[in-house]
């Protein structure tokens, strides 16, 4: 909380509105689904309705007040707003607010100076500190150890479907508190699409096999990807898995604090263009993970991030051939100050199943 403060105090901003729950969650320790948190010099108030009153009492830690609305959110806000002894400058994160909510605001704290404060929560939460990588290396280890095992279910005639309904399944009984995104099991020429849904596609010898998956323990995410083989693999599957996996391993050397990320974009980049697939990998290199499954920094040709100390990012490289399969390599990385430090450990080879 300090740190978002000493923020409002070189914005020149009298308080912050937070909106966006998991940044709430990350200040509070709040994982209720309706709140705004008003953050100002000598306070910080949780607002929230009657479903959380309990919920709120026992997760909320000292330092943050709790009302509770009788009514909605907004209406919450502005009482609070009329009994605070703060100024009238109030930031808001335009990056999750929508136009609607945001003319609510203006609507019921007509007395407010409303100004957009980018996503200042969001920049201080990409550094993770021990504990919030500590549970991220958890949730890494649940989804390889379910990885391990759920490899013996593959295998020919079964369905894409049936194959990620078992991998959420099993991840559930392995401790994954939820799935932080829906896992991608993509077969065959399915695989060269880069967000594919498991469909009815049965697998079948000589397929790929791609899976991007993760868990979730304690709030927070683990995110990678694997691509297996039925049977024997073609020449041209170990190719592609070869520059994929050389990509990766130059991206992962250069993740170190202080490296611009689109020289870690580049360094996977370069490789795959040597060698005449550039056309075949059409999107960014990466993304932080945290309590969110996509948080900064961007790890992407575009992006203006610096990598810091503790941030916690995906490398994840690809080749994609339409019609025929595609390989991506998924890595979870915590970038330090002189060099990475690699999460997943499980095998990158081209597997055979």
């Amino acid at each position: 909380m300090r740190r978002v403060r000493d923020r409002l105090h070189e914005a020149r901003l009298d308080a912050l509105l937070v909106s966006h729950l998991p940044s709430i969650r990350w200040l509070t320790g709040f994982t209720g689904s309706s709140a705004f948190l008003l953050v100002e010099p000598g306070s910080a108030t949780l607002i929230t309705d009657f479903r959380y009153r309990t919920q709120a009492s026992e997760e909320v830690g000292d330092g943050v007040s709790i009302s509770i609305t009788d009514s909605d959110l907004f209406s919450g806000l502005a009482r609070r707003l009329e009994d605070s002894a703060g100024g009238p400058r109030v930031g808001f994160e335009d990056h999750s607010l929508t136009v609607r909510d945001r003319r609510a605001l203006g609507e019921s704290c007509d007395a407010v100076m409303w100004e957009a404060s980018g996503p200042m929560v969001d920049e201080l939460r990409s550094t993770k500190d021990p504990g919030e990588i500590e549970s991220i290396s958890s949730a890494v280890e649940v989804a390889e150890s379910v990885l391990a095992d759920f490899l013996g279910a593959v295998c020919e005639g079964v369905s894409e479907r049936d194959l990620a309904a078992d991998l959420v399944h099993r991840l559930r009984l392995a401790g994954s508190e939820s799935i932080p995104f829906d896992p991608i099991v993509a077969s065959g020429p399915r695989s060269a699409l880069p967000h594919a849904r498991p469909g009815e596609r049965k697998l079948a010898e000589g397929d790929l096999l791609l899976i991007d998956f993760g868990a979730r323990v304690a709030g927070y995410c683990s995110d990678m990807t694997r691509v297996f083989v039925l049977g024997a693999p073609a020449p041209w599957q170990v190719e592609i898995h070869e520059v994929v996996a050389s990509a990766l391993h130059s991206a992962v050397a250069a993740t170190e604090a202080g490296v611009p990320a689109r020289d870690v974009d580049r360094a996977a980049r370069d490789v795959i263009v040597g060698a005449g697939f550039g056309d075949r990998f059409g999107h960014g290199t990466g993304h932080g993970v945290g309590l969110e499954v996509h948080e900064r920094p961007s790890v992407n040709a575009r992006s203006r991030d610096t990598l810091k100390a503790g941030n916690v990012v995906t490398i994840e490289p690809a080749v994609y051939l339409p019609g025929r399969g595609g390989v991506r390599l998924e890595e979870m990385v915590v970038a330090r100050e002189g060099g990475p430090e690699v999460l997943t450990r499980f095998p990158l080879v081209l597997r055979e199943l």
